[in-house]
């Protein structure tokens, strides 16, 4: 996904050149006075609009190209915009693929077209960490200085907000203004064109949306993040509190369900191609504070191998959440299985009784009693379980199995 200066809006995107093209472009108009009358003092002492740009470049042969490697400062005639800027705009890696995920995300492209406003683009998240992560990806695709962006820090917001140019450039791409719960946005084609741009718009998606679960103790771990897409057409009436997909009528489940979320639908598709295992959950609709009714889909990535392969494949921009991840593999062992023995003792030895490495073996559904001993030997080191009996020789016929209880 490339972005040349000549694809943004003409009459308000405005250049400075470099001191030696401005004055090659100078000799160039020196034979047609209309042209140095009109374009001069711009050339030379101010910012010089696209549309002049292009017009010069197509009655002086001028290629669009020089004009570009040339340009020094891009931006609206008063904004910040961009010095140095990396034209052209590349957004097809994962920095490219990591930005375009946190405005869709986290960010906020707005519809206002009122005294020539045209928007502002903004991204809101109060993990400073997540934050930075942003400007790096944006000095990486657009060039500039992080004191270009502007930071608002007010008690109950945190947000970025980019200059203009970059507003512009956000909605070509998205070809979309506004809520994207309404808009039922979706995601751009060119992150499906590789590898790096699918895992830049998952690790993004990750720290804005996601949530990574791990409790040790219920031998749990898993991603997961939710979208909503806006499903107010279907209610006839308002709703007062959040319902489970369960609670409706089933006319109304199949049409909450038929109503798919497009970013998450293509979310799958990238897990799929990326080779990742994920389950998906409707969890229900709610109202917002607008009286809009939403419907919330999960996405969830679990199993021990499945999340693996995922923690080789990306670093989450949220130092929070990517150590949190790296933490659950640090201390990742099989203790679902050891939990369910120590359950069946437990059962087992109620009320003082006696059992035997092959009441436990029956109980475990094991083929075979040689790996209860294993489990036998650790619980008795732990001091759970004591040997009240040793094994013996009964009528010279058949071996009695050694006999156990609680401490």
């Amino acid at each position: 996904m490339i972005i040349h200066f000549w694809d943004l809006p003409e009459k308000r995107t405005y250049v400075t050149l470099s001191k030696n093209f401005k004055n090659k472009l100078l000799c160039i108009l020196e034979n047609n006075k209309i042209y140095l009358w009109k374009f001069k003092d711009r050339i030379k002492n101010r910012k010089i609009s696209i549309k002049k740009l292009k017009y010069i470049s197509k009655n002086e042969n001028i290629s669009l190209e020089e004009i570009e490697r040339n340009v020094i400062w891009i931006g609206g005639i008063n904004s910040k915009g961009i010095s140095n800027p990396r034209l052209p705009f590349n957004f097809s890696n994962r920095s490219g693929a990591r930005f375009i995920s946190a405005i869709t995300n986290d960010g906020c492209l707005s519809n206002t077209n009122k005294d020539n406003c045209y928007g502002r683009l903004m991204y809101d998240n109060f993990d400073e960490t997540i934050r930075n992560s942003v400007i790096i990806d944006y000095i990486e695709i657009f060039g500039g200085k992080p004191e270009e962006i502007a930071f608002r820090n007010y008690e109950k917001k945190k947000f970025l907000e980019f200059p203009s140019v970059v507003r512009d450039i956000v909605e070509l791409i998205l070809k979309e203004k506004g809520s994207k719960c309404e808009s039922n946005l979706k995601i751009p084609d060119f992150i499906f064109d590789s590898n790096e741009n699918m895992l830049g718009w998952i690790e993004q998606t990750i720290a804005d949306e996601g949530e990574v679960k791990y409790d040790l103790k219920k031998y749990r771990r898993a991603i997961v993040w939710r979208r909503s897409v806006d499903v107010t057409d279907i209610f006839n009436k308002k709703i007062a509190n959040d319902i489970s997909i369960r609670q409706l009528p089933p006319s109304l489940q199949k049409a909450v369900q038929d109503k798919k979320c497009n970013l998450i639908e293509a979310e799958k598709e990238i897990l799929y191609l990326l080779g990742i295992n994920y389950n998906l959950y409707n969890l229900g609709v709610y109202s917002t504070v607008k009286n809009k009714i939403r419907t919330r889909w999960q996405i969830s990535i679990t199993k021990r191998e499945n999340l693996l392969k995922l923690r080789g494949l990306i670093t989450i921009p949220s130092k929070n959440k990517d150590k949190k991840f790296s933490e659950s593999f640090g201390k990742y062992k099989r203790y679902k299985e050891p939990l369910r023995i120590k359950q069946v003792i437990m059962e087992l030895g109620k009320n003082n009784r006696v059992f035997t490495a092959n009441d436990l073996k029956i109980k475990m559904k094991y083929k075979q009693v040689n790996i209860v001993y294993k489990w036998i030997n650790k619980f008795k080191e732990e001091g759970l379980i004591k040997k009240i009996k040793d094994s013996a020789y009964g009528g010279g016929y058949y071996r009695k199995p050694a006999e156990y209880k609680l401490f």
